[in-house]
């Protein structure tokens, strides 16, 4: 009967279905396979996917258990604006790996997703639950939007003669043969020390920096994708003062930095400042004040708090770094830097759910660690060629 139906047909009902339908209906036909393994029917699937972005918690069971048992779970949800509950859906787990206080984050990049763990860092697509761990020496991965290529960015001392360390830079192109290659930086640019996570803009990769010996010289260092081009942007010294637990993200477009006020107790706080890059080649920065009202740390407890980026809307995201070890619901905060408003979404099924931390080793393991992606948008690509 399928046969029989016109193949536009077939397409238009194929890219309405959920990703996960879509992967398992490869293993159906050839045909099917074909269909929907073809370049155009995955960009399209991405397109229609890009109207309705999901918001991904990843959070480890805890570094505790042995290694068969460690796992990182990742859960998703389609974002509301309205909503102050919901219910997100279990997408895949990472087996024999965890995240640790020194170790893990989790950022999407076009329909996959680099997860940071203590096994090392890996590209993921939750759609099809393919895994491709990443060579040892990758440190962060980029996309490019032009030739749609995900990368690996390496960087490593350097050891020569001289008063002045330098970094070997390297690049490596996901799924595709020829190896790693070196990147020469500019003369221009300065010896640094790299001292944060990185985060991914519009086919840059951005991360914060400074000078091995004083002066400390703070800036970011910027990894154009595309060109394999690197460069250096001063920045203001108080955006790199937590040292690794700075934060970088994606604001309206552009790259922001916020530095929450330490001068109440740690880890609460009711004051943060919002940096962001006005002006990529003069090196210009603004400044915003943000002030969050003190009762979002009644559900949050003693725990710090994490600013992952912004949603469709624009709202700045905050959440608990760690899995309360009570049964209860886990709570996320949005904050309107216009109106200065905050809401509080509360999402079911994870911490509340008793059965669900029994059967997966909640109960008796270490510390919990919560990371969140944002405006993660599904896709069905996958690698052909993961080795790497």
């Amino acid at each position: 009967m399928l046969d029989s139906v016109p193949l536009e047909l077939k397409l238009e009902i194929l890219i309405r279905l959920p990703a996960k339908s879509l992967a398992k209906f490869r293993c159906v036909s050839k045909m099917w396979s074909s269909i929907t393994r073809s370049p155009e029917f995955v960009r399209s699937f991405f397109s229609i996917s890009s109207s309705r972005p999901r918001f991904v918690v990843a959070l480890s069971n805890g570094l505790c258990n042995s290694n068969k048992e460690r796992l990182v779970f990742l859960f998703s949800y389609e974002e509301d604006e309205y909503s102050s509950s919901l219910v997100p859906n279990f997408d895949m787990a990472l087996p024999c790996v965890g995240f640790s206080s020194l170790v893990g984050y989790c950022t999407s990049l076009h329909g996959f997703l680099a997860v940071e763990a203590s096994g090392g860092l890996m590209i993921c697509n939750p759609s099809t639950e393919q895994i491709v761990t990443l060579p040892e020496r990758a440190r962060y991965v980029g996309y490019d939007p032009i030739d749609n290529q995900h990368k690996a960015f390496s960087m490593s001392l350097s050891i020569r003669f001289g008063p002045i360390d330098t970094r070997a830079h390297q690049v490596l192109t996901i799924g595709q043969d020829g190896g790693w290659r070196h990147i020469e930086p500019p003369s221009t640019m300065p010896s640094y020390t790299p001292v944060s996570v990185a985060v991914s803009i519009d086919g840059f990769v951005y991360y914060g920096a400074h000078s091995p010996k004083r002066p400390m010289n703070p800036g970011i260092v910027c990894f154009h994708v595309r060109s394999e081009k690197l460069s250096y942007i001063k920045a203001p010294p108080d955006i790199l003062r937590d040292g690794n637990e700075s934060t970088f993200i994606e604001y309206k477009g552009k790259l922001a930095s916020v530095v929450p006020d330490k001068t109440l107790a740690v880890p609460r706080f009711h004051r943060f400042d919002l940096w962001i890059l006005e002006d990529v080649e003069k090196h210009e920065w603004s400044k915003k004040t943000c002030e969050i009202p003190l009762s979002v740390w009644d559900v949050v407890g003693g725990f710090k708090m994490s600013f992952p980026g912004t949603n469709k809307a624009g709202e700045l995201i905050m959440a608990p770094t760690i899995l309360s070890r009570n049964v209860q619901s886990f709570y996320i905060f949005y904050y309107n830097v216009e109106t200065r408003n905050t809401r509080t979404v509360s999402l079911h099924g994870i911490g509340d759910n008793q059965e669900f931390r029994r059967s997966y080793g909640f109960v008796d393991s270490g510390e919990c660690h919560v990371h969140i992606s944002p405006q993660h948008i599904e896709s069905i690509a996958f690698f052909k060629n993961p080795t790497t």
